[in-house]
C-alpha cells in the first residue's frame, strides 16, 4: 500500500486562517458607515445668533470709519464749494428757515424739503425719512448727504427757497436739542444760533 502522508495538505497556521494560536479570530472586521449627526435645532439657532453678532460689529465698524471719514461743513461753506463737493458725501449745518417746510415723497418713501441758512447764505434741502421729533423752524441741524443737481422728484419748487438748481439730499439728521448733536458738536452750538438767522424768507 502506497505511503500518501506526503501527499496530504499541511494544516492551516494561524496567519492563514486569521487566527493566533488560541484560536482568536483577529481577521479585521468591516465597519459600518455611521450618518452623520444632524445639527440640532439648539445648534442652528445658536450659529444664527453669532453670524448676527458678527453683522451688527462688522456694520458698526464700517460706520464707525464712514463717520470719522466725513467732514463738516457750514450751509454757507458748503455752497462756496458746492462744485469740487460733487457726489461727495459730508455733513452740513445751517438753521430750518421758516415756512420753508413742505412735506414730500422720494421714491415713495416720506421725506421733508426745506430751506437751512447759515451766516446768510441759504441752502435747499431735502431729507428722506421722517424727521426728528425735535425738528422745527428755527432750530439748527446737522444734515448728512450730498448735493444733487436738478430738481427733486414730486417737488416743483423749494416754498421760500433759493430755487437755485441745486438741492443737498440727506438721510440722516440730527437737531440742535438731540443729546446726539450736543454731545458731538458741542463747540458748534453756540455758533449755530447766532450764525443760522433768516437768510430773507
Amino acid at each position: 500500500m502506497a505511503d500518501t502522508a506526503g501527499d496530504q495538505p499541511a494544516p492551516p497556521t494561524p496567519a492563514d486562517s486569521g487566527t493566533d494560536g488560541d484560536g482568536l479570530d483577529l481577521t479585521p472586521r468591516a465597519t459600518e458607515a455611521r450618518p452623520g449627526r444632524r445639527p440640532t435645532a439648539r445648534r442652528v439657532v445658536s450659529l444664527m445668533l453669532v453670524a448676527g453678532a458678527v453683522a451688527g460689529i462688522a456694520f458698526a465698524l464700517v460706520r464707525l470709519v464712514t463717520d470719522a471719514s466725513l467732514f463738516f461743513l457750514n450751509a454757507d461753506e458748503a455752497v462756496e464749494r458746492r462744485a469740487e463737493l460733487a457726489g461727495q458725501r459730508f455733513r452740513m449745518q445751517g438753521t430750518p428757515q421758516a415756512r420753508s417746510v413742505t412735506a414730500t415723497q422720494v421714491d415713495f418713501e416720506q421725506a421733508v424739503a426745506f430751506t437751512v441758512a447759515f451766516e446768510g447764505v441759504a441752502a435747499d434741502v431735502v431729507h428722506v425719512g421722517s424727521p426728528p421729533d425735535l425738528f422745527t423752524p428755527g432750530v439748527p441741524v446737522v444734515l448728512e448727504g450730498r448735493w444733487v443737481a436738478g430738481r427733486p422728484p414730486d417737488l416743483d419748487t423749494f416754498a421760500c427757497g433759493v430755487n437755485d438748481g441745486y438741492y443737498f439730499a440727506s438721510d440722516h439728521m440730527l437737531v440742535k436739542h438731540d443729546n446726539e448733536y450736543r454731545d458731538t458738536y458741542p463747540d458748534r452750538l453756540e455758533a449755530a444760533g447766532a450764525a443760522g438767522a433768516s437768510a430773507g424768507c
